[in-house]
């Protein structure tokens, strides 16, 4: 790999050396590249070791991109087994309680369980616990409770440290204490099996180095340097760790963006970016510097036109990206009439770009919310488009995905008939309401027959008569029969399996692979690409303490339904020639030629979010006065001035995923809308062009592609 010559952005970076700086990098503008050449630097001239350099970022991805990047910068000058030390921001935090856990009351090396783990551990303890003012029919419940268990967390608490305060009597604070005692169970049961989640490794450690000055001493001895990556999304907890230990005249360079701060939601604090100054100081105990990257190495400057007025709806002082080619990009949009519409619109450009010779994957779908996905795959597969679901929620939209779900559903919840439903009328069974319908009156006769002495069948109990029940033609008959014999069949062979086991023998004994390999090549890759993803998924749920957690994962993708949660890293693509689908959370730190964003209209994207984190309110959200960082401590009181404040700060977050989902694209940039979406008894008015539409669309560098009349 040659070494990139440094712009003079860079060069004014790399010329400050070994001292203490945050630097603003803005999309696009190499921030890894940057911080390769920062340590590289430090390293070839300031008689750094390479293991004196402590690098830090948020994914394991990320941490071995920046290690290549830096050993391809560094070559052969450094021996080997010699190497910049580079970790998460939790792997950092679990290494400091590997070492020195003792000194923390651990009584050996803890094991870590992952957020599948964890959240299979407090649906257990849920379900062990009593409740008088959580709502338990409610699917959403886990995930709530895990909000306000991660929220605590980030600010360095514990479920006693609120429960041994005193409350006011009014809501939500009864709902909250129960959530809270839900929470004490889950550390009971951690402590238990001796393992700690990733909240945990921050809270534990933190604690140790607060409590334990010659700990923090003896790491901080270790280095000269540390650089901080996408310090932007940092939580206060993880703020006070890294300046328990690094805070006093430490060369410390922090790397982030505070215009793509978009994971609020999960815990980051702008504050931490913001006032990096207050936190860390220059060895010589002045202020940090504060540099700038603003030039654009990823798109063209057309479109960077248009994502600077994005991002100065979010902060109007930030300073404009800039590109080298001036006259680069294109800029589309195109108004439907209905959803159908926009969708067979973006399928038939996406295939002339394909046509003019692009591949299927330097495109992309981006989207707001993951409701907006099972039009577009359903319509690009009618278009014999392949596309990659990087989303559990747009996954969950993919047929054979749909049917595999279902099948898992019903091992599980044998009285779902919308999950029996989708298997009968799908591509195994293709049976047609008409066939169902005989089977329907039979269990309403039967329900009159058997009202004061027996619970009404479910669709699958009557199905085992069909062979009784009138009306139904042979060949119905026999699809009915394979269909109770396969789910008894599958009843029996997964008790005791791990959830990617029953998967696996789920696509085995309904012959799921021999079907997608019969499919012609561009369906066949869809369907492949994405049962392979969702098998990955209940991979990550395999059992714990070797019990089956199919009751919580299923639980899982009833919230992520009902009540979608970004998933917290960069999709991991396959490399496959399909069109990305992926949330904008998702697609942040990834790049495509040409990028569509859907749905943009009035009140869904900018989005006007229904769940304000208001702790007035919601018993998920943490008190203001137990928050470490000074976030919303200037909340009003009253409900409607309170309301405006959260609103507010939701635009401002909403403009902000605008910008980054508007950085991703190189080359051509494409946002859609239409008038209507969904059913029309739900859907009575029109949807309006939002203002980010208006201001793509009105912008100079922009081409109208159509605006259909109402």
């Amino acid at each position: 790999m040659s070494r990139l010559q440094p712009t003079d952005e860079q060069r004014a970076i790399l010329d400050l050396g070994l001292d203490t700086m945050r630097i603003s990098a803005g999309a696009g503008t190499g921030k890894t590249t940057t911080v390769a050449m920062v340590i590289a630097n430090l390293v070839e001239s300031f008689d750094i070791a390479p293991e004196q350099v402590l690098g830090i970022t948020f994914t394991n991805k990320a941490a071995a991109e920046l290690a290549d990047r830096v050993r391809a910068y560094l070559g052969a000058q450094v021996d080997p087994g010699r190497e910049v030390e580079v970790h998460t921001y939790h792997g950092f935090a679990g290494q400091i309680l590997n070492e020195f856990g003792l000194l923390a009351g651990l009584e050996r090396r803890p094991d870590v369980i992952t957020p599948t783990f964890a959240r299979q551990l407090l649906s257990e303890s849920f379900y062990n616990s009593e409740f008088e003012h959580v709502d338990i029919t409610w699917s959403g419940r886990i995930n709530r409770i895990k909000q306000l268990g991660d929220r605590l967390g980030d600010h360095l608490l514990l479920p006693e440290d609120i429960l041994g305060s005193v409350h006011p009597d009014a809501e939500p604070w009864p709902e909250r204490l129960e959530m809270l005692k839900i929470l004490e169970v889950y550390n009971d049961a951690k402590r238990r099996l001796s393992v700690v989640d990733y909240s945990d490794l921050i809270t534990l450690s933190t604690r140790l180095v607060s409590e334990n000055s010659a700990v923090a001493e003896t790491i901080r001895s270790r280095y000269r340097a540390v650089v901080l990556d996408e310090y932007q999304d940092t939580n206060p907890a993880q703020r006070i760790l890294l300046s328990s230990i690094f805070g006093d005249r430490f060369p410390v360079i922090a790397v982030g963006d505070a215009d793509q701060t978009i994971y609020e939601w999960r815990g980051a604090s702008p504050e931490n970016f913001n006032l990096f100054g207050l936190h860390f100081s220059r060895p010589d105990g002045s202020e940090p510097h504060l540099m700038e990257l603003t030039e654009n190495y990823r798109s063209g400057q057309r479109i960077l036109d248009v994502a600077n007025q994005v991002r100065a709806k979010a902060n109007a002082e930030a300073s404009d990206l800039v590109s080298p080619n001036r006259d680069d990009g294109a800029i589309e949009t195109h108004w439907a009439a209905d959803a159908m519409a926009e969708a067979e619109w973006l399928a038939r450009r996406m295939t002339r770009l394909h046509e003019d010779g692009l591949p299927w994957k330097e495109m992309a779908v981006l989207f707001r919310k993951n409701k907006d996905f099972p039009l577009i795959v359903e319509t690009f597969a009618r278009h014999e488009i392949p596309v990659e679901v990087a989303n559990l929620g747009g996954l969950l939209s993919v047929p054979e995905v749909g049917e595999l779900r279902a099948w898992m559903t019903l091992l599980a919840r044998p009285d779902d008939t919308a999950a029996a439903l989708q298997v009968l009328t799908g591509s195994r069974y293709r049976l047609g309401l008409a066939d169902i319908a005989p089977v329907t009156r039979h269990l309403e006769q039967s329900i009159d027959r058997y009202r004061d002495e027996y619970l009404p069948m479910s669709l699958l109990e009557g199905l085992e008569e069909a062979a009784a029940i009138p009306g139904l033609s042979d060949e119905a008959i026999d699809r009915f029969q394979d269909f109770v014999s396969t789910y008894l069949t599958l009843l029996t062979e997964t008790q005791g399996t791990s959830l990617v086991e029953t998967a696996r023998l789920i696509l085995d004994k309904t012959r799921a692979w021999a079907d997608v390999e019969s499919l012609p090549e561009v369906p066949r890759l869809t369907a492949r690409l994405n049962l392979y993803r969702f098998l990955d998924l209940t991979e990550d749920w395999s059992p714990l303490r070797g019990k089956t957690s199919l009751g919580a994962f299923l639980d899982y993708l009833d919230a992520m339904a009902e009540e979608p949660a970004e998933e917290l890293d960069a999709a991991r693509l396959s490399g496959e020639d399909a069109v990305s689908l992926v949330t904008i959370h998702r697609a942040k730190g990834l790049e495509w030629e040409v990028i569509a964003i859907p749905a943009v209209t009035k009140g869904n994207f900018p989005g006007r979010s229904q769940m304000f984190p208001d702790p007035h309110s919601k018993a998920s959200v943490l008190p203001i006065q137990y928050r470490i960082d000074e976030r919303y401590r200037d909340l009003p009181s009253d409900d409607k001035s309170r309301r405006s404040y959260l609103r507010a700060e939701n635009e401002i977050q909403e403009w902000r995923v605008a910008y980054v989902g508007a950085t991703r694209a190189k080359s051509h940039l494409i946002v859609t809308g239409a008038y209507w979406y969904g059913h029309p008894e739900t859907n009575i008015e029109p949807k309006a062009p939002s203002e980010l539409f208006e201001l793509v669309r009105s912008h100079p560098n922009s081409t109208d592609a159509g605006f259909a009349s109402l």
